[in-house]
Parts: structure tokens; sequence; C-alpha cells
């Protein structure tokens, strides 16, 4: 009875999609559910089930696998991850690391979780899964187990891709599990920036910094599936999780995150029967993911640090201003892979690649001077070709007597300068129109 009931609200719903002629995303309203993780039981919940595409969230299974690894003693903070070609042509955000880095893990999960690097993700999942496909695999695996029903992954970073999809429900049950079984890794999802040499990459949560008791987990962005949140927060002894799905903006992120944390709190005294999250099971309201590009991607000011606007009129914020909580926590790595296996250290590299950059700048500067006195040359020598006299013929006269006008000489062909020198390229991208974060 309830598959039929089901079917037939589904069906009442694509009806009412067409007959109305709206969008599949404006006809979902964003899906949301808040849990207390102690008992596991839904405080709030809408569209709970509806699938999504997961974007950087993604990395939360990501981490699972890896800490459920270490746990097993398969691997250790201390084991190296290495970049491969594969990972460094993940698009951003990413580290930009050249190919044969190599990281302890330790650094790597700082990398993946906070600035939520593709690249290292993608460099995480090759050494702790033998390549992707064996570790994206572990993933699916883990998300069968943990009763993930509305959820499968394609990669290990949550970029754009098809079959890739999960709800809130799902979500809000991964992160209840990373808190439980792995307590001594939730430090890792509350730092709020990273220092790598001489780049300092935010934390794109702002809750972290704006809503009193935030303890992290992570945010998610890519065009298709707008702002996504795994938040957990703890206040009077009770910790909640709260996942948000598909919003316009990170501040709208925000702002309805922190709302439903602050009711939720405020309902925890509230008696009456409250599903668990593993009994809180149900189908896609709408058929497939929703892709929210157009409703997104279309806005001029887009990315996980886009400025945040005001709150809107006449409603106050549930975000206090920020405060700063740590300074950034430093990463490094530990060399550069040789081909015979070796690594040559962090510093050697570093300072070789220094060395490499100084001489191409030398290099570019010395074509640009031989260009500039080439230039000065071709000058000198039209000018000297003027300054050479000429006899100046008499004016021919006709029979009035007039006197013939001279043909104008023509100007000299202006020279362009250098062309663009095609082995400028621009840097890595750190921020904010990062495809996903």
């Amino acid at each position: 009875m309830h598959f039929v009931t089901r079917s037939i609200a589904r069906f009442l719903s694509l009806i009412l999609l067409v007959g109305l002629g709206v969008n599949a995303a404006s006809a979902v309203e964003t899906p949301y559910i808040v849990a207390d993780i102690d008992s596991g039981k839904v405080l709030a919940a809408r569209n709970a089930h509806q699938d999504w595409y997961p974007a950087s969230v993604t990395k939360l299974m990501s981490a699972y696998v890896v800490f459920k690894a270490i746990r097993d003693r398969r691997i250790s903070l201390a084991s190296q991850i290495v970049v491969s070609r594969h990972a460094l042509n993940e698009q951003p955000s990413k580290m930009g690391f050249k190919v044969g880095t190599v990281i302890d893990l330790d650094n790597a999960l700082k990398m993946m979780l906070v600035h939520s690097a593709n690249d290292i993700a993608m460099a995480i999942a090759e050494t702790v899964g033998g390549s992707e496909s064996g570790f994206v695999a572990m993933m699916n695996a883990e998300a069968a187990r943990l009763g993930m029903t509305n959820t499968h992954f394609i990669n290990p970073n949550g970029l754009p891709g098809e079959g890739q999809f999960t709800s809130a429900r799902d979500l809000a049950l991964l992160a209840r599990a990373l808190w439980i079984e792995f307590p001594e890794r939730r430090q890792l999802y509350g730092i709020t920036a990273i220092r790598s040499g001489k780049r300092v990459l935010k934390s794109a949560n702002s809750l972290l910094e704006r809503y009193p008791g935030s303890s992290g987990m992570k945010t998610g962005f890519i065009c298709a599936s707008g702002f996504n949140v795994v938040a957990t927060a703890s206040r009077d002894g009770h910790t909640l999780v709260a996942v948000v799905l598909g919003a316009s903006t990170a501040k709208e992120r925000a702002e309805l995150t922190a709302r439903l944390m602050n009711q939720s709190f405020g309902s925890l005294a509230l008696t009456g029967n409250r599903p668990t999250l593993a009994s809180f099971r149900g189908a896609s309201p709408v058929e497939g993911a929703i892709n929210m590009r157009d409703d997104i991607c279309n806005r001029k000011d887009r990315g996980e640090h886009e400025a945040e606007n005001a709150a809107a009129p006449n409603l106050p914020s549930a975000l206090m201003p920020r405060v700063k909580l740590m300074e950034p926590v430093v990463v490094s790595t530990i060399g550069v892979r040789n081909p015979d296996g070796s690594i040559k250290p962090a510093a050697v590299a570093e300072a070789e690649d220094e060395a490499a950059a100084i001489a191409a700048a030398a290099a570019k500067q010395e074509k640009k001077q031989k260009g500039k006195a080439a230039k000065a040359k071709a000058g000198k020598k039209a000018a000297d070709k003027k300054t050479v006299a000429k006899p100046v013929a008499k004016p021919a006269r006709k029979s009035d007597d007039k006197p013939v006008k001279a043909k104008a000489s023509t100007k000299p062909k202006i020279e362009l300068g250098v062309p663009f020198d095609s082995t400028d390229v621009a840097p890595l991208p750190d921020s904010a129109l990062a495809i996903s974060q």
C-alpha cells in the first residue's frame, strides 16, 4: 500500500511539473535535515530523500574510507601520497603541486578537507585504493554498509559527472558515522584555514567563524548542485548535524543552516516520537538528481568564497559577526620523487624551482632588451636616412605660373610590440570561481 501511495504521489508531482511548466529545481524546495548525533533522532527535515549532486561533500566519504583504512592499520598518517598526472589534471579547487610531489597523509587530509583540493583527493584515492576505480568501489561499499540507500559515487572529489548522487538523509547518516566512529579526527573539520608556503587557503565553511558552537564538517559547490553543506554544532551537551543542499548562495546556505540549528536545539526538549536516521527512509520526490546549473551559474558572482551579501530586509541574521578562531594550520610536502624512486627534499626542490624561475625571468628580460636594442637600431637607421640631403628641385609652373603641390611622403609603418609569450600562463586559481570546493 505504501509503495502504491508513493507511486501515485510521484506521478502527481510529475503531472504538476509538466502542467505548470516549471523546472524541477524550483518545484523542489531546498532539501535539508537536522538530527541529534547521539540518539540519531531526526529533528527537522524537508525533501531529505531527494537525489542531489553531492559536490565536494563527497570528500566526507573519501575521508571515511581513509579513516577506516588507518584504523585497520593498512595505512598511517605518515603514509606517502604521490601526485600523479591524473591527479594534477583534476579541475580546481586544487593545490597544483607538480607530478611526483610526495605528501604525507596527515597533510594531504588537511588539504583535501580544508581547501577541498580535488587533485589531492584523487592522489589519496589512487594511493589508498590502488586506483581511482578501486577507491570508488570502496566508497560505494561503505555507503551501502552504512545504509545510504540514495547514494552512489563515481569519483573521490565530487567533480561533476552523471551517476553521482546522494541525499540529505544519507549525508547526515555519513556525518554521524564519522563523528561517532572516529572521534580522534574531529579536529580536522574545524580547521578554518591552511598555509602552504606563501599561500593562505581559507575554508569555505563560514559557520566555523560565525556560528557559536560550530565544529565544522564540509561544504560543497558545483553549478549543478548549488551550495551544499554538512555541518555540526554543539550546545548544552548536545551535538547536532545539519545538512542543507542546493542553496542559491553561500550566504543563504549559512543562514538556513544556522536557523535550522537554532530551532532544533530549541526542540530537543519536546516530547514525541521521532524517527531515527536509520529508520528514516524514502524515495526521491522527483526522480533523478536535480540540475541547478541554469539557476546558479548564470549569476555573475558565484563560488564558494563569493561576497557575503546582507541578510534579507527585516530579517535579522542568525549568524554572528565573524570571529577569528585560529591561525592557519601550516601544511607542507615531503619532496618530489625522482625517476629512481628516491625523494628530493622539498627544500631542495623548491630551491631548484626558484632558480629555474629566476633563470626563465632573466632569459625573458634579455630577450626583451635585445628586442628593444634591435628596434632602437632600426630607428636610428631610419633617422640617418632622413638626414641625407637631397637636391631641392624648383617647382614646375604651368602656363598660369601657379606652383605644383609636392606629393605627400608615405608615413613609416608602425612596428607592433613583441607578441604574447605563450609560456606566460596564469597561476592555478585558489578561489572563488573554482568549479568545486
